[in-house]
This record gives structure tokens, sequence and C-alpha cells, in this order.
């Protein structure tokens, strides 16, 4: 079937114009307001129920070249793999990486492990297959030592290799008593896991079903930093990428937008991404599935500085970093995710680590897209620099299923303009929207639920707007599956979310001691009561109530007060550690809340979600996560997470929230019955 589309220049002058965008990538003013784009353990197994959306996409891809893949099991359990460009054979080769510290090889520099074997691809080809995937290989569990490194605990592997005997190969982090001997894979898994690599610029429709990865390498990552032809789109058209052993989609050398930025002495919340190099786009009537899992550290012998040791504290030298992907759905540059013109595309992404992720900038600006991952739902990790922003579409993050996990993790800032963004935390020590250098809100709707916050704040230029944003802590902890409502003081709904009606974060108990709230409805010096509980009448989207048809809410809604204000000390601050999460201190969870085995194995993607092998079906959620009875009713949460006093508030108590500015906070809330008033 013949498929019908825009040019790629027609399509980046769509975006621009319907984002009101400029071209080119950077700062777009310290604190302005921009419309452009400015499982280290088991875990709790999910089930995915996300909707089919219908309706069909009225954007044309004229230009784009069309990739269908296809991978098939056979009853041995090995794979077969076939792609076509263009409805011509994409040629496979078995192309092989292999790591072995035990010998030393000169193919890579600096990484004496590392060599392949097979038969090397035509590289001159716009697309081929292989099987050279970066992979952590299976090692064995005894030769590991606990050392600390780069401030962490860590398992550490050295080389064996003769001359080589000093420097570490890779390291695993220290999440129980024993190596996580679940992020290594052998030489056979790895190998059934193709790689299907993009090496031209433009834009590539992709659909079909593939075991194994998406790698997208343009060549010299010196040379197409700075090249602005190095760009690719990829538009996701009923896609299904299942990788066992690493990410199941890599963009890894394209243009890099803002590839100034270590030129610039100062950053802020807002970024340009217009220009980006890596841009996918979500098209609409489809539903794409992205199951992946990560590449733990791997490490050069070569010192990073020589002085870095320090004996003293116990610490080693500190290496160059070979590679270490964090995410299922990950970019080593600025990418831009966007949807049709519907915005009806769903991109479900399934993560044993961490789920979307970017080593610069992330911008959404469209489309649906729904993490469930182990560890962080999104990170950005370029130290007070990187900026995740939310101009558009609908994001749903359920995080933090294995030990811990942010909902959106930025190492610097992050910002939402507009759309949606729910997201869900790790209950026991986590936050649900996470920076080091501030979180801001200037429109959209926002919920963000976690136990360990990062406050929203006001922008640092002082620019005012009239929506509003409640950060409000709670006296006790609350079940993170029932409703929040809010109304004003005539009783009048302005907005409402219920997680029982999100199909991400639905009918997953959790729990919470601390939440974000925006929309438009919220506004600066308006007075609000807010409920917890409660079943809304209404019509909704993802949880999300259409205010315009909300009539009410049951009676078993619980009214909230609270006893302070502006301070609400004790959760931290950028990136900050806060309460502390568990009971008694430290990192240790409480009984049922850790791995069955403490192997630091993360679970299965949840059903439908999984690699066509039906390979790793999710274990049965840990002692404590999910009511013995299956009513979906939640567990209480554990000892040391409600305070001591039940709930009760000292100090005089009001239900009136009063929204004086653009970030209000609000501490000690409680259900009115238990508060004094």
């Amino acid at each position: 079937m013949k498929k019908t589309v825009k040019t790629l220049a027609a399509l980046a002058l769509a975006l621009s114009l319907i984002l009101g965008l400029a071209a080119g990538c950077g700062a777009a003013g310290a604190g302005s307001k921009t419309e452009g784009n400015a499982a280290k353990t088991g875990g709790q197994a999910v089930e995915q129920t996300v909707s089919v959306v219908t309706e069909r996409s009225p954007d044309t891809y004229e230009d784009a070249r069309v990739i269908v893949l296809s991978s098939a099991q056979g009853a041995d359990g090995a794979y077969t793999h076939a792609a076509t460009l263009d409805g011509e054979t994409v040629a496979e080769y078995d192309y092989t990486w292999h790591a072995d510290p035990s010998e030393a090889h000169d193919e890579v520099k600096n990484s004496p492990a590392e060599y392949y074997t097979g038969t090397e691809p035509d590289t001159e080809a716009a697309v081929y297959i292989a099987h050279d995937i970066y992979y952590y290989p299976q090692l064995d569990e005894n030769a590991f030592v606990k050392v600390r490194y780069d401030d962490d605990q860590e398992w550490a592997y050295y080389y064996t290799a003769e001359g080589y005997e000093e420097y570490i190969f890779a390291t695993l982090p220290v999440t129980g008593n024993s190596v996580p001997e679940g992020m290594m894979h052998s030489e056979e898994e790895a190998y059934e896991n193709a790689v299907l690599h993009i090496t031209q610029a433009g834009t590539y429709l992709i659909e079909g079903e593939w075991h194994g990865q998406i790698w997208i390498d343009l060549g010299d990552t010196d040379d197409t930093f700075a090249d602005e032809s190095a760009r690719v789109t990829v538009i996701l058209n009923g896609v299904d990428v299942a990788c066992t052993v690493a990410p199941a989609i890599v963009f890894y050398s394209v243009y890099e937008c803002d590839n100034a930025w270590e030129e610039r002495s100062e950053y802020g919340s807002a970024v340009d991404t217009a220009g980006a190099g890596a841009n996918v786009i979500v098209a609409d009537g489809t539903v794409n599935r992205f199951s992946g899992t990560n590449v733990y550290r791997m490490l050069k012998t070569k010192y990073k500085d020589e002085d870095s040791q320090n004996s003293m504290g116990g610490s080693v030298a500190l290496q160059k970093k070979a590679r270490k992907l964090d995410g299922a759905f990950y970019s080593f540059v600025s990418m831009n995710i966007n949807g049709g013109t519907l915005g009806t595309g769903v991109l479900n992404i399934t993560a044993g680590y961490e789920g979307l992720d970017s080593e610069l900038h992330l911008t959404v600006n469209g489309g649906n897209v729904n993490i469930f991952s182990q560890d962080d739902g999104i990170n950005v990790n370029e130290d007070g620099v990187s900026v995740f922003t939310l101009n558009g579409g609908s994001v749903h993050i359920l995080a933090g299923l294995g030990r811990e996990g942010d909902g959106i993790d930025s190492n610097g800032y992050l910002t939402v303009n507009s759309g949606t963004l729910i997201t869900v935390a790790n209950p026991n020590s986590d936050s649900g929207m996470d920076s080091d250098c501030g979180t801001y809100v200037y429109g959209g709707t926002v919920v963000a639920l976690g136990s360990t916050m990062d406050w929203a704040e006001s922008d640092e230029s002082g620019s005012e707007g009239e929506q509003a944003v409640m950060n409000l802590r709670f006296a006790a902890a609350q079940s993170a599956n029932e409703a929040i409502i809010v109304t004003d003081t005539e009783g009048n709904v302005v907005f409402a979310y219920d997680p029982d009606k999100d199909e991400v974060a639905g009918d997953n108990v959790r729990w919470y001691s601390g939440a974000i709230l925006s929309s438009a409805e919220i506004k600066v010096g308006g007075s609000y009561y807010v409920y917890v509980g409660g079943d809304v009448t209404g019509d909704e989207v993802g949880g999300v109530y259409d205010i315009s048809t909300v009539t009410g809410f049951s009676a078993d809604a619980k009214q909230q007060s609270y006893t302070g204000t502006g301070d609400l000390g004790g959760f931290g601050g950028h990136g900050g550690p806060g309460m502390g999460g568990f009971p008694g201190g430290g990192n240790t969870p409480p009984e049922g809340m850790a791995p069955p085995d403490g192997s630091g194995l993360p679970p299965a993607p949840p059903e439908g979600m999984a690699p066509p092998d039906g390979s790793g079906l999710p274990p049965a959620p840990p002692e404590g996560m999910i009511s013995p009875d299956g009513s979906g009713t939640p567990p209480a949460p554990p000892e040391g997470m409600i305070s001591p006093d039940g709930g009760k508030q000292n100090g005089e108590g009001s239900t009136v929230f009063e929204i004086t500015d653009r970030v209000n906070g609000f501490s000690g809330v409680a259900d009115t019955s238990g508060a004094q008033l």
C-alpha cells in the first residue's frame, strides 16, 4: 500500500508554525516562557491496557522512506529477521560485537576487551541489519568486588588481561547482597537481538515487529555534532520493538542543535530544540510499543584524572566512560517527540531500567506517551544544563516499579508549557518531578505524585500568569488510586483526576506523601477546596476529567485541610534527599517492598509489551503491594510513613486553599476528620 505524505521540509515548517518555534536550538532566554521546544531491582509487575485509537492520520509522508520490519521465533527459540526499505530487501550481516576482559585486543582504542567477528557490513547502505548490539556481557559473579565509584557503591569487575589489571572493565549497581546477574546477558541471547542500522539522514516511516534494536548512526560524532544536515526523523506507524539486552532504540550520532552549550556560562529552564537532529513522530491512529532495558557502565582503560583516586575515602580512580545507556528509548543528543495532526498516536515504553532518556535536552510536543519503568520514567542527564520540556500531547508515567525511581529526573531543568503530564514515582523515596535546577509549570495539566518531592517553583525571572500551581505536602501517606478533586468555594469542580481511570497508573496500588497539581482552571487569586477519594461523574481521558462535563462527585470523597503554607521543609530542595524515604532512615525498604530474592533483577514487561517469545514472565508483585483479596484496595503504607499522631495537626487548620501566587505551598494536608479546624 502506497503511503502518501508531506515532504520533510513541509513537515518541519508545519511543526514550526503550529508550535511557534524558531529554527535552531539553544537557550530561549533564562526564565522566559517559550512557546517552542523551550532495573536496578526486581519490582512490581504491571498490566498495561492502553486503549487503541481508531482515527487515521490525515498526514501524508510522500518523501519518507518506508521500513517494514519482521522478526519471527522458530521452534528452537532462535529468531529470524528481515526488513525492507522502500520494498527492497535489507542486507543482513553476521557482524557481532564481543567483550572479553581476560584478553587484550587492538580493535577498539582504549577498550581492549572489545572486538568484532563476522562479515563487516556495507556501511554505505542507508539501512542494514547486523548483530553487533552493545550489551552487558555475562561475567563471573564471584569475580566482582565492591568499590566506591563516583560517590556510589558499585560492584566492579577488573580486567584480568596482562598489563591491564589495574583498570575496571565495568561496574554494576549495588542493590542487594549479591551481584545483579540479571543485568548481564549471554552472547547467544545478545545475538538473537538483531540491530537495524540507519546510517543516512532523512525521514523514515517504520512499521512491523522487531526483536532487537534500532540504532541510528550517521557517522563520526565529531562531524555530525555540528552538521545541520545530519537530521533523522523516525515516523512510528505501528511498530513493536522488543529488546531483551539493551535499549530498543538509540539515536547515537546525529546533529546536536545545542552544540555550543559548553561555551555558555549560564543556563535556564527554556530551550528551543526545533532544529534537533533526533526527531520522532507518533503517527495518528497507531499504537507503537518499545520494550527494552539498559547497558550499565562500561569503562575505557584511561583515567579521567590521575588525581581522582582517594584511597583515604575508599574510592577508586575514575576512568573515562566507554558507554552507559540507561533508557529503553535513548538519545545521545537533544530529541523531539511529536504527534501527528490529530495527536491520537500512542507510544508505549516499557523499561527494565529507565524509560525515555536524552543525554542533553528532551522535548515532547505531541502524541500520547505512556511509560512503565523500573527506575526513572524520563531522565535528561547533563548536569545543570539539560531541560525536559512538555509543549503538548499527553505523558503518563508509572515509574519506580523496582527499588527506586522518579517520574521525571532532570539533572538540569523541568518545564511544562502545555499538554498533560501525569507522573507517579516510587512510593517510598522518590519524586513525581525531580529537577536539580528548577521545575516550572506555565500551563497544561499536571499531577505529580511522590514521597520525596522537589516542588514546582516560581520562575527565576518572576514572570506572571493566571494559571497557578498547588504543592501539597500531606500529613499522612495517601493512596495513589484515589481521585484528587479541586472545587471552587461554591462547589463547582475545577479539576479532577482519578488514577483508577488512568490506563497507565490504574490498578497499580501505591501511595504518596506529596502532590503537585496544576491546571488552567486553578488560578491566582482563587480560593478552592481539595478532596481525596470518591467517584467523579463526567467524561475523562486517561483519568483527567473534562471539567465542562463534570456534574459532581460522590459523598465519600474526603475534604482536606492544611495547617501551614509556604515552607514545605523536610522534602528537600532541587535533587535533595528529602524525607529519607524509609522508616529508620537509610535506603533499605520495609519488609515486603524488597525484591523477594534480593537479586536486583527487573521483572518482565507487562502483558502485551513482552518479547514475542514470552521470555521473562512477570513475577508476582512483592508482598504488600497488592491487596490479598485481589480487590485493588491498597494495603496500609509501611510503618513510619504515617505521622505518629495519625494525621492530626497542631495549630489552626483551614479547608480553604487560598491561591495567592503562581506557586503555592500547603503543608500538613489531611482529612478534615483528623484535623483541628
